[in-house]
């Protein structure tokens, strides 16, 4: 079996018609020698701190705080093994932007590390994933604890409707709702593809506010590589964008904040 990290890692590839996210090929920085024994050690050293934890999660029946608050540690001890054995460091910034309370959040998407990790830096929010997640061992566990919702790979309209209420109902109880709007991973310049057309469905069903997210995320993990090199992540978090808006003006809205060069 996979430690728990990769598990995590290779499963955030998801592909439906509600803009979630898929891989793409990104060209990526030069594998040295040091790039790729540092990779390795933080795998390694993952997989380790994954075992005391392992106990805890299969076949039990724990209440979601107790899931959340092994989840948290978990990866908070990955971002340390991040920073001090590859290098890779994190700074976030426009915290005040974030409400407290219910909001749909809009990310760019370059690598799987905002998916593990804006979930301790973000306020723990739902996310999407593909329905055979929840078939994984462990990670299916967890993430059905966490609240996250699956999708049907498929992506029939009906498949699409019934993840949309779903991630209503989270808002509904409180949570945040994490979406990729432009259904890719991507980096740098490789941004810019058109917002899809479903998150203003969501957006208008939803009727919260909406943050915008960028991150910088593939030059230190890239989406097509295990390897993982050093630098800076910055995860710019933007000034809301109201509820209420028609559906196109919002589009626009949010694809010119995803996209400020275009």
């Amino acid at each position: 079996m996979l430690p728990f990290h990769l598990c995590v890692e290779r499963a955030q590839i998801t592909e439906s018609s509600c803009g979630i996210s898929v891989s793409v090929m990104t060209k990526q920085p030069k594998t040295t020698f040091f790039v790729r024994a540092r990779s390795i050690a933080f795998y390694g050293l993952s997989g380790v701190c994954a075992v005391p934890f392992l106990p805890l999660l299969p076949g039990l029946v724990l209440p979601a705080g107790a899931v959340f608050f092994v989840t948290d540690v978990y990866l908070r001890l990955q971002l340390f093994l991040l920073r001090v054995v590859c290098g890779i460091d994190y700074e976030v910034l426009g915290r005040e932007n974030l409400p407290e309370g219910p909001c749909l959040i809009a990310s760019q998407h370059e690598s799987a590390w905002e998916t593990l990790y804006f979930q301790v830096l973000l306020g723990r929010p739902v996310m999407f994933a593909k329905k055979e997640v929840f078939g994984y061992p462990i990670f299916g566990f967890l993430s059905r604890k966490l609240g996250h919702i699956p999708v049907d790979r498929a992506g029939s309209v009906d498949a699409v409707r019934e993840g949309f209420r779903t991630g209503r109902e989270a808002v509904q109880n409180g949570r945040k709702l994490l979406i990729f709007p432009t259904g890719t991973r991507r980096q740098g310049a490789e941004q810019g593809n058109a917002v899809q057309s479903g998150v203003g469905v969501l957006y208008q069903l939803i009727g919260q506010p909406v943050v915008p997210v960028m991150v910088n995320s593939g030059a230190c993990w890239p989406a097509s590589s295990l390897m993982k090199f050093p630098g800076k992540i910055t995860v710019r978090i933007l000034p809301q964008i109201p509820a209420g808006l028609d559906r196109r003006e919002f589009l626009e809205r949010v694809s010119d904040e995803l996209n400020p060069n275009d």
